[in-house]
């Protein structure tokens, strides 16, 4: 009675649309339903019996777009073992469905939102979706384009709404895995892609297991013969694991083969992946970058390849962060090169701070590998990255080495360069050095540049000439770039030393290369570089002897020098500055690492020490010094010839750091120095010009002209409100023009960063004299780069040029010279083309540049990558020209290693007295003959100018009255005439000549011309 009951209440509530009893007969348990006619249906038999389809009477029925008939009919054949399915699939579908299919048609199928019944005979059995529904564009939004899976039993009520999300789990459009498999407990694992490189062969093992029963059997398809299954081990008992060896031949070509691995109806598929191994050639190419890399930027390859070559040199290096890093030089053997002239041979591995690849390979020179990586280009250097060892073809292998013969043309030189990258280079023994050393704390890096042995610059009869100078100079007279410089870097020396703070050994310009240096060429920093393993130098001539600076005459002459003293900071953290000392905070405009502050004490007392040696020994202790890069500090005093510091700002208005040098300088047995500059000047990191000025012959002058409140700087923009102070020394500095161009690049909204300064001097004619003269001299360090910030520094040029006017306009006797570090090459000299300028607006004014006045080998003042070239100037206006004696370049730091500065210090020296000349005269007889006594400019004091005439063919008495006077030439004043009273004899004659000699205190001024011809005529 109880089971009458429920039924009945079944019966009046409705049966529900899943049984929650075990399924007694077929059912749907997936449904695929794919991109075009990738369909089909799984039906799984639960029975616990095999069913025989066609005597069953089973059939697939179709109901298409909410019909409530069946479009398509397909009955059913074949057997289904107990817990075996069977699929029905289009005839047209995939490959992958049609490998595991058991009954295909070719009719119309269903999609997404058509209905689906299994029958036995007419009876429903199971159902999918709903007869006589359209839903739309399918059910329950799982039904098009997806594959369904079945976890419930069947729905034998096709008339009931349809959720597939109640007894479905839903897979993406064209997932096919799982097909023909539903209640299988074979499991089958044939892992991922198996990617082998070619000529390489390789095997992968394949398992299955069965929880309910012992696997017997694992298939392989394969579409080539060259992977085949070599070993199969079945499993012994039930749920343990079968085994399958599946090998591949080495002779595989390059290409995908997909592999099925069969146990009954249960398959698992893995790819094998042969990838073809490129030379280096192919990973370089013809070009500045890889075809493999990415079209533009700094970044990697998505996709690794295969590329081999031999190993053939280590590297070492570090970061700015100080981190160790390794790499090698990977180049194709001789018998594995492309054969392309124009793609280079070798490339560079990047290992980052690991010493071994991916994998654990520790590299080893000479052993012949195949790699896997990434390509990469990192600021145009072709590398690989992310690599991992394929496997050692050999070891013990060698490389060509190429000779580095560069040519002389950049442009071919870069081409040339290029097509070697990578590649092992020698430089040959002789080779001639162009540079000192240059080191690069912030990496631990040095570089040295040379041209080759058989370069013809190195035939030049002089010694002290055999160097490149940078574009159009008096010695080479072309502007070719200078493509001959090699470049010697220090990777290799760190990978040999194992030491990543290993540099290169110091040398000079016109050392020479004693034994072949060889390594593998870099780029970086925009230079190719050859990072040797070793390299010794034999020493060549010595820089200083070049037309060197030489004593002067003291009592006659006086110096002035310009010099940039290269960042020169002391080892003292200012309190008021928050960019001058390691750690600080930074200050606006600049961030750490401050790599221009000295490492240590000992390292700022250095540099102040070979400072004060060259300026005692080889300057020769110029009385006036233009200085540029000293650290505008000022906390420090010196009291009793030492310096005193403490936490007071601007302590007494002058460079704490200039302030000790000029005592390093006394105490290497130099004269007394003072220092001066005006504050104002420093730009934002807190370099500034400034000047040195013996005591013994220099002073500050009073405060006039353009270092009053009214500066009368004519110029096309506002000045700053600094101009205004009065002070000597002063800046000078103006708001830049909107209309300057700065498509070169720009510093900040004023003319300057680092405003010159401006002084006033009055020079004594001789030490512990009274005599004096005033000098006027604007100390300047233009806006660095030579082809950047042009319209920026023309404008500074321009600037320049309306002080001197602005000085002049108030003294037309003023003596003025403007020189520093001015960051651009003089005439004919340019770093752009067409030519720039830069310095128009100074010869335009009407000043000489003393550079003219340097012997040709000498003119240069910097050298750049090898490169000889003036950036440090003196331009004289034609009142101080007129005393010039000599100028001369002092080569003590540019072409040297561990130099003081990387700047050359100009020195020029000019007359300190006036020069005193007479004029030649002429009158007719009877007339007075009048000679003028003149002085070369205005004597601060006055001078007796004593003079008498000498008879030549006039007779005394007879033709002129003899004279013998003494008048005083008034300070301020630059002339003073003397008259010889001539006769009438009233005889015809010619011409008549009479001598006036002139001389004056030779202590005061210079004893020039001083006798003048009179010619008396009838």
């Amino acid at each position: 009675m109880r089971f009458v009951a429920v039924a009945l209440l079944i019966a009046l509530i409705g049966a529900p649309a899943t049984p929650a009893v075990a399924a007694s007969e077929l059912y749907f348990s997936e449904y695929v339903e794919g991109s075009s006619n990738n369909k089909a249906l799984e039906v799984f038999n639960d029975t616990g019996s095999a069913v025989d389809l066609a005597a069953g009477g089973y059939n697939v029925q179709m109901y298409f777009n909410g019909a409530a008939t069946a479009g398509l009919t397909v009955n059913l054949t074949g057997t289904v073992a107990a817990g075996d399915v069977f699929v029905l699939a289009h005839a047209g579908a995939a490959p992958a469905i049609l490998a595991v299919a058991d009954q295909t048609n070719g009719s119309g199928w269903f999609n997404g939102d058509d209905a689906i019944v299994l029958r036995r005979g007419t009876v429903v059995i199971d159902s999918i979706g709903q007869i006589g529904v359209d839903p739309g564009s399918e059910w329950g939004g799982a039904t098009a384009d997806n594959t369904l899976r079945r976890n419930g039993f069947p729905d034998s009520d096709p008339a009931d709404a349809f959720d597939p999300a109640v007894q479905w789990t839903a897979f993406p459009i064209d997932t096919f895995d799982g097909l023909g498999q539903h209640g299988s407990t074979v499991v089958l694992d044939c892992g991922g892609p198996l990617t082998l490189s070619q000529g390489q062969g390789g095997s992968r093992v394949v398992t299955g297991t069965d929880q309910k029963g012992i696997v017997t059997q694992l298939d392989l398809t394969s579409p080539v013969p060259q992977i085949t299954r070599t070993a199969f081990t079945p499993a012994e008992t039930v749920g343990g694991t079968a085994s399958a060896t599946i090998a591949v031949a080495p002779d595989l070509a390059p290409g995908a083969y997909p592999v099925t691995i069969t146990s009954g109806r249960v398959t698992c598929t893995f790819t094998v992946n042969v990838t073809r191994v490129l030379t280096v050639g192919e990973v370089q190419g013809p070009g500045p970058r890889s075809p493999l890399a990415p079209a533009t930027g700094n970044g990697s390859s998505s996709l690794q390849y295969d590329v081999q070559g031999v190993v053939a040199q280590r590297t070492l290096s570090r970061d700015e962060q100080g981190r160790i890093l390794h790499g090698f030089f990977l180049q194709s053997h001789q018998s594995r090169t492309d054969g392309d002239p124009s793609t280079s041979d070798g490339v560079f591995v990047f290992m980052s701070t690991f010493p071994s690849l991916i994998g654990g390979y520790v590299p080893v020179v000479g052993d012949e590998v195949v790699l896997r990586a990434r390509v990469s280009e990192f600021f145009n250097l072709t590398q690989l990255t992310s690599a991992s060892l394929v496997r050692v073809v050999g070891q013990g292998a060698s490389v060509d080495v190429t000779d580095a013969v560069p040519p002389s043309d950049l442009a071919a030189a870069n081409a040339f360069w290029e097509a070697h990258e990578g590649m092992r280079m020698r430089v040959r023994a002789g080779s001639g050095v162009v540079s000192g050393r240059d080191v690069f704390d912030s990496t631990a890096d040095s570089e040295i540049w040379l041209v080759d042995v058989e370069d013809p610059t190195l035939d030049r009869p002089d010694p002290l000439t055999r160097r490149v100078y940078r574009d159009a100079h008096p010695i080479d007279g072309v502007a070719d770039g200078n493509g001959n410089r090699i470049m010697l870097g220090t990777m290799g020396v760190k990978w040999v030393a194992q030491d990543s703070f290993a540099l290169l050994p110091p040398a000079r310009t016109f050392d020479t290369l004693t034994g072949d240096a060889v390594g593998g060429l870099y780029f970086s920093f925009e230079k190719y570089g050859i990072q040797v393993e070793s390299a010794a130098f034999a020493q060549g001539a010595d820089p200083s002897t070049n037309h060197p600076v030489t004593p002067i005459d003291r009592e006659r002459e006086f110096a002035v020098a310009t010099y940039n003293v290269e960042n020169l900071y002391d080892f003292r953290d200012d309190p008021f500055d928050g960019c001058d000392f390691h750690g600080n905070r930074g200050c606006p405009g600049v961030r750490g690492p401050f790599d221009y502050v000295p490492a240590s004490e000992a390292d700022y007392q250095a540099h102040l020490s070979k400072l004060a040696s060259q300026v005692v020994n080889q300057l020769h202790a110029p009385d006036l010094l233009l200085v540029q890069e000293a650290e505008d500090q000022d906390i420090c005093t010196v009291t009793s010839g030492s310096l005193a510091c403490g936490t007071t700002d601007n302590a007494d208005g002058k460079p704490d750091t200039l302030q000790e040098l000029a005592l390093a300088i006394a105490a290497a047995g130099g004269p007394s120095y003072d220092a001066a500059y005006d504050r104002d000047g420093a730009d934002v990191r807190g370099i500034v010009a400034a000047f040195l000025y013996r005591t013994d012959r220099l002073a500050l002058a009073a405060p006039t002209s353009v270092l009053s409140a009214t500066p009368g700087v004519s110029y096309r923009s506002a000045g700053l409100a600094s101009n205004a102070d009065v002070q000597n020394p002063k800046t000078l500095n103006a708001v830049l023009p909107e209309d300057v161009d700065t498509s070169t690049g720009v510093d900040g909204s004023n003319v300057y960063t680092r405003a010159p300064q401006v002084g006033k001097f009055t020079v004594l004619a001789s030490p512990g004299g009274t005599e004096f003269s005033e000098l006027w001299a604007v100390s300047n360090h233009f806006s660095s780069t030579p082809q950047a910030r042009v319209g920026q520094r023309t404008e500074q040029a321009r600037y320049g040029a309306a002080i001197i006017a602005a000085i002049e306009a108030a003294d037309s006797d003023a003596r003025v010279v403007f020189g520093g570090d001015l960051n651009v090459f003089p005439r004919p000299d340019d770093p752009l083309t067409p030519a720039s300028d830069q310095l128009k607006p100074l010869y335009d004014k009407g000043l000489h540049n003393l550079w003219e006045e340097i012997p040709a080998p000498s003119a240069y003042s910097y050298v750049f990558q090898g490169q000889a070239q003036t950036l440090d100037h003196l331009f004289v206006n034609p009142a101080l020209r007129g005393d010039l004696v000599r100028m001369r370049a002092a080569h003590v730091n540019s072409d040297w290693s561990e130099a003081a500065s990387d700047h050359d210090p100009q020195v020029a020296v000019f007359r300190s007295r006036a020069r005193l000349t007479v004029s030649d005269a002429s009158t007719v007889e009877g007339q007075p003959l009048v000679f003028t006594v003149s002085v070369s400019r205005p004597l601060s004091q006055g001078l007796t100018v004593c003079a008498g005439t000498v008879p030549g063919t006039a007779h005394l008495v007879v033709d002129f009255t003899p004279l013998v006077e003494c008048k005083t030439l008034a300070a301020g004043a630059t002339s003073v005439t003397f008259a010889v009273a001539t006769r009438t004899d009233r005889r015809a004659e010619g011409s008549e000549r009479v001598w006036l000699i002139a001389g004056g205190d030779p202590r005061v001024v210079v004893l020039a011309d001083v006798t003048g011809v009179g010619v008396i005529t009838d």
